[in-house]
């Protein structure tokens, strides 16, 4: 009892006693984040119908015979699996799409940065050519798709038709329908449709490099290639990484120009996963084993993505 009055004096003695905490912007925080919810609630609602529920329902679905018109089906098991991972059908399909996929990554890339740096030097007319490289990107894969159908056809394309009338008959080929040769000319045809945005966007960073580091760099006796090497690749780093990203996920997932170029032909020559998965799900009614190619083919999408750009991350930091 003494010892309790004696610290009350003190307590009171050393000053005025503390305010309570401001429980104010804990307040605010929180109505801030429900107003945040509140808006995004929408979009999440719409994914989770359209993306979400429907990948749950594809893994299900891969464990079935399900043919896509009959309601009733039957587990399987792993059988969609282990019959996708033994066809040749399936492999022929995925190295087409490794081709593809990263061929067209490799190819787009060092060829837009080229173009990027030819039009970061342009002085005049930089608005003009810059329109004419990204206007491939404004005509959907379909459209762009068709109109190769038609210039490479044998009898009346364009391309044969231009060979022939230069005296080189030899040379006019089946485009479309020699397999030794469709792959490659599907890879042209998906680099030509792909690299406008990925050469805006080099270009976009080629015009935020500092030009006094540039500068400093010519006075202390650099060439262009240690400029560029030492001074620009470094600041392209990230631009590197984001196009290198999108270009694999856009090969890995070619569905377009496939489907009006070839049809996967001749026979299963030039198909690709997308359209491997489209062909037995929808063509062959196979549902249940196009869904267990989709997983397969999600999975190999995700793990590839996933470790490239943790790859060039590292490059970054390096740079």
């Amino acid at each position: 009892m003494t010892a309790s009055t004696a610290e009350r004096p003190a307590a009171l003695a050393g000053g005025r006693a503390r305010p309570a905490p401001d429980r104010r912007p804990a307040r605010r925080m929180t109505r801030h984040r429900a107003v945040m919810l509140l808006f995004i609630a929408p979009a999440l609602l719409v994914y989770t119908v359209m993306v979400i529920a429907p990948s749950i329902q594809s893994i299900q679905l891969s464990l079935t015979d399900w043919d896509g018109i009959n309601p009733a089906y039957e587990y399987v098991g792993l059988a969609n699996y282990r019959d996708i991972l033994t066809s040749d059908r399936f492999w022929n399909a995925t190295r087409n799409t490794l081709v593809l996929g990263l061929g067209s990554a490799v190819i787009v890339n060092a060829v837009a940065l080229g173009v990027a740096l030819m039009l970061d030097k342009l002085h005049h007319a930089q608005g003009f050519f810059r329109t004419i490289v990204y206007l491939p990107a404004l005509v959907s894969g379909f459209i762009a798709a068709t109109i190769w159908k038609y210039m490479l056809n044998f009898n009346f394309g364009a391309v044969n038709t231009v060979l022939r009338d230069l005296g080189f008959e030899g040379a006019a080929m089946d485009w479309l329908g020699d397999n030794e040769i469709v792959v490659g000319v599907l890879l042209f045809i998906i680099c030509f449709t792909l690299g406008g945005n990925t050469t805006l966007i080099y270009l976009a960073n080629l015009q935020s490099v500092p030009q006094d580091l540039v500068e400093a760099a010519r006075i202390d006796g650099a060439s262009r290639g240690q400029v560029f090497r030492y001074v620009t690749w470094p600041m392209l780093a990230g631009a590197v990484t984001v196009n290198m990203t999108l270009m694999m996920i856009a090969g890995w997932t070619i569905f377009d120009q496939v489907m009006v170029l070839t049809a996967g032909g001749p026979g299963f020559v030039s198909e690709t996963m997308a359209f491997f998965i489209y062909k037995v799900g929808f063509g062959e009614y196979r549902a249940g084993y196009g869904s267990a190619a989709a997983i397969v083919l999600f999975i190999v999408v995700l793990a590839t993505t996933v470790l490239a750009n943790r790859y060039m991350r590292s490059r970054e930091v390096q740079a």
